[in-house]
Parts: C-alpha cells; sequence; structure tokens
C-alpha cells in the first residue's frame, strides 16, 4: 500500500462494545475485589477535600469505595453505577457501616441528574472508561452539567493507586 491509498478505519461499534462490558462487570464478584481498594476511595476525597453538606455524585462507583468515603465525611451522597449487583453491594455495605447514601442505577454517559445537581461529582473508575473521543466529550460534558456552578470534578487513579484531583471546572451554562 502506498502513502497516497488510505485505508477505511473501522468505527468501533460503541453499544456492543458497552454491551459486553456490562456483562462482564454483571457477571464476576467485582465487589469483592473492590473493597481491597477502599484506600483509593479515601484518598479520593481527602485529595477533592469533601466538606461536611456538600452534595457528591459518585459515576461508576462499583461497591461504593468513594461513596462510603464521602458519607464518613458527612456529605449528601449519591453512587450511580450501571451494574445493579454492585449498586447492592455498594447498599450493604453502607448499612453495615450506617452510613446514608442514595443508590441509584445509571449510565455514566447518560446521567439522569438535573443540571447543577451536585457539589461534587467523581468517579474512581475514570480511567476504565470506554475511549472514544466523541463520547470522552460528551461524557465530559455530562459530568459538568450535573456539577453546580463552579464546582469540582474528579476522578482516577494510576497504577500506582494514587488519585487525582482535577481542578475546579466552572458549568458553562
Amino acid at each position: 500500500m502506498s502513502l497516497a491509498q488510505t485505508s477505511a478505519v473501522a468505527k468501533p461499534d460503541l453499544a456492543t462494545l458497552k454491551a459486553r462490558q456490562h456483562s462482564a462487570w454483571s457477571s464476576g464478584d467485582y465487589a469483592l475485589i473492590g473493597a481491597t481498594l477502599q484506600i483509593v476511595g479515601e484518598e479520593l476525597c481527602e485529595a477533592l477535600d469533601l466538606r461536611a453538606g456538600q452534595h457528591v455524585l459518585d459515576v461508576a462507583a462499583g461497591n461504593g469505595n468513594v461513596s462510603l468515603a464521602a458519607a464518613r465525611r458527612w456529605c449528601h451522597v449519591t453512587s450511580s453505577d450501571y451494574v445493579p449487583s454492585l449498586l447492592a453491594r455498594g447498599k450493604a455495605r453502607a448499612a453495615a457501616n450506617g452510613l446514608s447514601i442514595t443508590f441509584q442505577e445509571a449510565d455514566a454517559e447518560a446521567l439522569p441528574f438535573a443540571d447543577a445537581s451536585f457539589d461534587v461529582v467523581a468517579s474512581r473508575k475514570r480511567r476504565n472508561s470506554i475511549r472514544s473521543s466523541a463520547k470522552s466529550s460528551e461524557r465530559s460534558a455530562d459530568r459538568a452539567s450535573v456539577s453546580r456552578k463552579a464546582a469540582r470534578r474528579a476522578g482516577g487513579y494510576s497504577r500506582e493507586c494514587r488519585c487525582e484531583a482535577a481542578p475546579s471546572v466552572t458549568n458553562a451554562a
């Protein structure tokens, strides 16, 4: 093939990829593994400098590591994930710890919350998201829209499990 020739790059079928991903996350006992990573949730909440009374959305919460850590800091927490079995484990963990957390099944790419509903939007699993520049922009915009004006978004962890806190983000509304 010469440089002048171009080949069509196949675009991934994101719906199929997402269905397979959902099936994989639903098939195993990832909550058991996730519980060993509670320190990551604690470190992320420390990096965010959460304050009592703040409204926090944990996106792709899994079994609730960030949610539990935020609730321990007396925040009003909504824990969202698209895998009901993981949310159920998070709910059981919250009950065992005497923590009040709202659990809601929700897709990170189509959050069902009103704009400016939360002071902080966090996600420990940001780096595990489906990679697509168009979808990434939409997802970031969706997360930003549910954050209050001048609120913060944060998320992710590196291989060393260190948390990253994003700088303040102003909602464009």
